[in-house]
């Protein structure tokens, strides 16, 4: 849930060079051996600023990024506040941020999402985030934009806090089982809000487990799993790969979100293409 930049703005801030900071010395403690080989990175000409890639460890603390570290696809926004994200090329992230009063969202992940992607993840540390998730957008400019269902930002919950709470404003869909954990679908409804198609009204799907997950644990979530339960509760996900929309295209990201923190926090993990394991 996020306000955007328009791709002017940030095409002039990246030629200024206001975006990023890199550097190759080693900014988390995460550490693992498991390869990793991400989806073939595709030219994408119509948003200038997902065209910029980083080669070694990347920290970003500006207040708007987004590109490529190595083969993997990042975002990294926030309307004021102090948050940093720092990455690696092989999928370790680290997000810090310091209490206040604006919205946070941001991590690695692909730019276009896949119904057949299988996402590995593990998550070291996690200070209070308001949601640890994955997230994304599908979008079907085909249909009318008067119709909520043209387009839809989706989380998968692994962890949250009760500041936000999908159930207690949401539709409740059903209940599956995935990959051995329980999770609820929700639908909820935006009206007239940013999204990555300017301001529109639009629908946000959840699966949200039973509870939130714990720390430590390499876990898969099978994103067709999810699709699946989303369809069958009657909510249909439009185009996960598509560049029309005006100020995104449709991204899928492991995501620290932090909204309004009221004390300093930090989230650090890895995620990676567990079909390619």
């Amino acid at each position: 849930m996020k306000r955007y930049l328009t791709k002017n703005m940030v095409a002039l801030l990246v030629a200024c060079g206001t975006l990023v900071s890199c550097s190759s010395e080693q900014k988390t403690s995460l550490s693992s051996d498991k390869s990793i080989s991400s989806s073939p990175i595709i030219k994408i000409e119509k948003f200038v600023a997902y065209t910029q890639k980083f080669n070694d460890t990347t920290t970003l603390k500006q207040n708007h990024a987004t590109g490529h570290i190595g083969d993997f696809f990042f975002t990294h926004w926030k309307d004021g506040g102090s948050t940093s994200l720092t990455m690696k090329t092989n999928g370790e992230f680290n997000v810090s941020w310091q209490g206040g009063g604006y919205n946070y969202v941001g991590g690695p992940g692909w730019h276009y999402g896949d119904k057949n992607r299988v996402i590995g993840y593990r998550f070291d540390t996690d200070s209070g985030a308001n949601f640890i998730t994955v997230y994304g957008w599908g979008y079907d400019n085909t249909m009318p934009a008067d119709d909520p269902a043209h387009l839809v930002e989706y989380y998968i919950l692994q962890r949250w806090t009760d500041a936000y709470e999908p159930s207690q404003n949401g539709t409740f869909g059903k209940t599956f089982i995935s990959n051995g954990i329980e999770y609820s679908t929700y639908r909820t409804l935006r009206e007239e809000k940013p999204s990555i198609n300017s301001t529109s009204t639009f629908y946000q799907y959840w699966s949200k487990p039973k509870q939130p997950l714990p720390l430590g644990k390499e876990r898969q979530i099978i994103f067709a799993d999810h699709v699946k339960a989303w369809a069958d509760s009657g909510w249909a996900l439009p185009n996960m790969n598509n560049f029309n929309a005006s100020d995104d295209p449709t991204y899928q990201v492991m995501a620290v979100e932090v909204f309004n923190p009221p004390a300093d926090g930090t989230a650090s993990g890895r995620v990676w293409d567990a079909r390619l394991d």
